[in-house]
């Protein structure tokens, strides 16, 4: 209902803070939503976030941390769930440094 009303919402696919930099598991419901109201996705890379607050720490070290916001993407083109999920995939790991990406 609220996507449907035109509000933005921010939902990290991951569901959890990654320890390694790299990229975990994607969740199948944010993916869902976006295909059910056929609202673009935009794919954001998130660099060096486990460095300042790691896992099991609530204390925010500091240094910098690195946004890219990637071109938005239609869910409409794609056939299934997991076609778009995997593309969002790929697209937020090509923002990650080589040591990052798997």
């Amino acid at each position: 209902e609220v996507i449907r009303q035109g509000v933005n919402m921010t939902i990290y696919v991951e569901g959890k803070r990654s320890f390694d930099g790299k990229l975990l598991p994607f969740k199948k419901g944010p993916f869902y939503l976006a295909m059910e109201c056929g609202v673009p996705v935009v794919p954001v890379t998130i660099v060096g976030s486990h460095k300042l607050m790691p896992k099991a720490r609530f204390r925010i070290d500091p240094g910098t941390v690195k946004l890219i916001f990637h071109d938005p993407i239609e869910p409409q083109k794609f056939g299934s769930r997991e076609c778009l999920m995997e593309t969002v995939r790929l697209t937020i790991n090509q923002g990650l440094p080589a040591e990052y990406q798997s």
